[in-house]
């Protein structure tokens, strides 16, 4: 049986990397700015087939995209809290409303959908706590009439954000169930 893209999506299937393909990310998740040709040089390709392995792990999803990283305080979003909620009912209906307003929130920087005690986990940054006051009690408790509980966390300070995504390990954990 031929799995369809989402059931391959949902149990975590990833393309094949090797060790260059591997090479190339973690240059680029360190410097998403390097032009093709120090990326060339660093990993001992040409521009031609640089390019293709790059458009490959854009295509297959890899590479989602290239981003600045910002620091939060310096552009006035310098209070940041972790928001756990509880959905009143845990209806499709209801997880999807809630979803669909939250995504629309910008204060509201990650959405995470958690098994456990609560339904949802939201990494907020305002500028100040009663910009917090006001994101809690007039846009998201006020957005949407399912939730039933919030619990709010604040972050005093973050020893490590925006860390890559470890690469080195890739091809032992590909390997793990197949005898190799």
């Amino acid at each position: 049986m031929v799995d369809s893209p989402k059931t391959t999506a949902l149990r975590g299937a990833h393309p094949e990397l090797d060790a260059v393909d591997r090479h190339i990310l973690r240059l680029l998740q360190d410097n998403g700015r390097l032009t093709i040709a120090a990326l060339s040089d660093a990993v001992g390709l040409t521009p031609t087939p640089l390019r293709q392995r790059i458009e490959k792990l854009e295509q297959s999803g890899v590479i989602r995209g290239y981003a600045a990283r910002l620091d939060p305080s310096r552009i006035g979003r310098a209070t940041a809290a972790f928001v756990h909620v509880t959905l009143r009912e845990h209806s499709l209906e209801a997880h999807q409303a809630f979803v669909g307003h939250i995504v629309t929130l910008p204060e509201v920087i990650e959405v995470h959908h958690l098994a456990g005690e609560e339904d949802f986990l939201l990494k907020v940054v305002v500028r100040d706590i009663a910009a917090f006051e006001g994101f809690l009690l007039g846009r998201l408790t006020a957005g949407t009439p399912h939730i039933g509980r919030v619990k709010s966390t604040f972050v005093l300070s973050s020893a490590k954000t925006d860390a890559p995504i470890p690469i080195d390990d890739l091809e032992e954990t590909a390997h793990e169930g197949d005898g190799r």
